[in-house]
């Protein structure tokens, strides 16, 4: 048996306290009886309480409190180990930050629109890790592979075109963010958990694919050398939108080219679903969005045992001592302390 609580042990302090108490008022009303007149006449007169009876309903209620205090601590007995295995994929997210990723012909924007679908994603993934990557003329690794999703969505939060202010939309640069990802959440040999080669490495990119930089047939390439699964999502619209400009969180104005031209900016499908031939593509427009359909495509996908962990399965005890001190409470209170004389 073990305790939920052991700090709260110092309660059965109040047992001997109880006691002493207990024995101190006996004492005490013996005292005030022989001062008061002679023994056996009061008693004949029945005005002196029963002496075992007035002992009998002490015990009760110091072995109540006893009973109080043991359940505070939360007694319980363990009944067995019980194994967990959490199992999935390893998903990295990599996240279009470019300055084309806030416009407005996908409602609020193409970028907050993309973190809506993202959070959507992740509260329906279930024992998969996954890691945000961040991009746009370069990447990086936002938020490693985890499978803490509170800790990715404050990440995701904080996600925005000021962190990399390289323009441009390059695929390679989030590749090679996306490997980093990968090869830094490969077990050492001393891990407990017990991750194999065999688990499914994912890439999902959200981006509108405009002005992308780099081979995209070399990128696919590298992708199946290393086992990694492309997904892409397009955000936009073929008609296209501005783009905004901002100063201190508030819109100045919108881009323009050199010639001072407004700079128009659209989807380009075509480099998305080239990117993703060895997966799928999803589209995201203004009303609907097709990204709700990846966790069944990861299913589809070789999971593999991410950890095992185990637990002790405890029977709660703490029920029976509280139940017998209020049982005993009960009993106590219906003994009475005097014996009516004729």
């Amino acid at each position: 048996m073990e305790f939920l609580y052991p700090h709260f042990a110092w309660a059965l302090l109040a047992v001997p306290g109880g006691v002493y108490l207990f024995w101190r008022a006996a004492r005490r009303y013996h005292q005030v009886l022989d001062q008061f007149g002679d023994a056996a006449l009061l008693q004949q007169l029945a005005l002196t309480a029963s002496r075992w009876r007035h002992g009998l309903k002490a015990t009760l209620v110091v072995l109540s409190i006893a009973g109080l205090a043991l359940s505070l601590m939360g007694p319980r007995f363990g009944t067995q180990l019980r194994t967990v295995e959490r199992r999935g994929v390893d998903l990295v997210v990599a996240l279009d930050v470019s300055a084309s990723m806030q416009a407005q012909d996908v409602a609020p924007s193409r970028l907050r629109r993309a973190k809506e679908e993202i959070r959507g994603l992740v509260g329906q993934l279930r024992g998969d890790r996954v890691g945000l990557v961040l991009f746009a003329g370069t990447g990086f690794v936002q938020c490693p592979l985890t499978t803490d999703y509170g800790a990715l969505r404050l990440f995701l939060d904080v996600a925005g075109p000021d962190q990399i202010p390289v323009p441009g939309t390059n695929f390679e640069a989030a590749f090679d963010a996306a490997t980093d990802a990968f090869d830094a959440a490969r077990p050492s040999s001393d891990s407990t958990s017990r991750p194999t080669d065999q688990r499914a490495r994912v890439l999902l990119v959200l981006s509108d694919g405009e002005n992308h930089i780099g081979d995209l047939d070399a990128l696919k390439q590298r992708a199946r050398s290393n086992d990694i699964t492309l997904f892409a999502a397009g955000l936009g619209t073929e008609e296209g939108a501005r783009i905004p400009v901002y100063e201190n969180g508030r819109q100045t104005g919108v881009k323009r080219d050199e010639q001072g031209n407004v700079v128009r900016t659209r989807l380009d499908e075509a480099a998305l679903t080239g990117l993703s031939e060895n997966g799928a593509y999803f589209r995201v427009g203004s009303t609907s969005s097709a990204l709700s359909d990846l966790p069944t495509a990861l299913r589809q996908l070789k999971t593999s045992t991410l950890a095992e962990e185990r637990f002790a399965d405890y029977a709660e005890m703490y029920q029976w001592p509280l139940a017998a001190a209020l049982l005993l409470l009960l009993v106590e209170a219906f003994i009475p302390v005097r014996t009516r004389r004729k």
